[in-house]
């Protein structure tokens, strides 16, 4: 017997069942949450270009090495919209913080990062209008944790400087992503498979813009 043999639909069109009122996972209902906010498009592009920089193989790295989560936590002003997690450490958290005097909101980025060889804890403290830097506070791992502005980065105007190269920034971001992934494994529970799908296909359009 066919599969859609079981299946029974209302006679009339106005009684059918929307995306609204249907039955969905938790995890896609905060995929489809997070996919309404008004700065979804931006914060997707920054991380799968995160993603395209700085971890290896992402399409078969994803659940084994590397998970990403969406709407993950929230308290009165403050929630976690996205959480990249490479072995058993957040590496990427975006947060919003919500001002109720004026229903303003800031959009916040972190970012952990390994060490540069060499440096002194007052070099790797960098404090700028939009960044943000100093040694991490982790119990298991030592790292650079860098906190910017995303609001910032997502204006035209905005000229964000790291006070490091930028491609030393990077190199530290793989470094860290690659030692924590074949360390351990991340937790799955709160992996998200349709912001995975959603960050990969953008993340490939990324790279065959860059190849054009």
């Amino acid at each position: 017997m066919a599969a859609t043999e079981n299946l029974t639909f209302p006679t009339e069109r106005a009684e059918r069942t929307t995306l609204l009122d249907g039955s969905t996972s938790e995890h896609r209902r905060r995929f489809w949450l997070l996919s309404d906010h008004l700065a979804y498009a931006d914060i997707r592009n920054i991380v799968a270009d995160y993603i395209n920089t700085t971890i290896s193989d992402p399409a078969n790295t994803v659940r084994h090495g590397w998970t990403v989560g969406a709407l993950t936590r929230e308290s009165p002003h403050e929630r976690t919209l996205l959480t990249l997690v490479c072995g058993d450490l957040e590496t990427l958290v975006v947060t919003e913080f919500t001002n109720d005097d004026d229903d303003s909101i800031e959009l916040e980025m972190t970012v952990n990062t390994d060490l540069p060889e060499g440096y002194s804890d007052e070099q790797l403290t960098i404090s700028t209008e939009l960044v943000t830097a100093a040694r991490g506070t982790y119990s298991a791992h030592d790292v650079w944790t860098w906190r910017i502005d995303i609001g910032a980065l997502l204006t035209d105007e905005a000229e964000v400087s790291f006070g490091i190269d930028d491609e030393l920034f990077d190199d530290l971001c793989y470094s860290l992503n690659s030692r924590l992934m074949t360390e351990s494994k991340p937790a799955a529970a709160d992996h998200n498979d349709d912001l995975t799908a959603d960050l990969l296909a953008e993340a490939y359009r990324q790279l065959l813009d860059t190849d054009a």
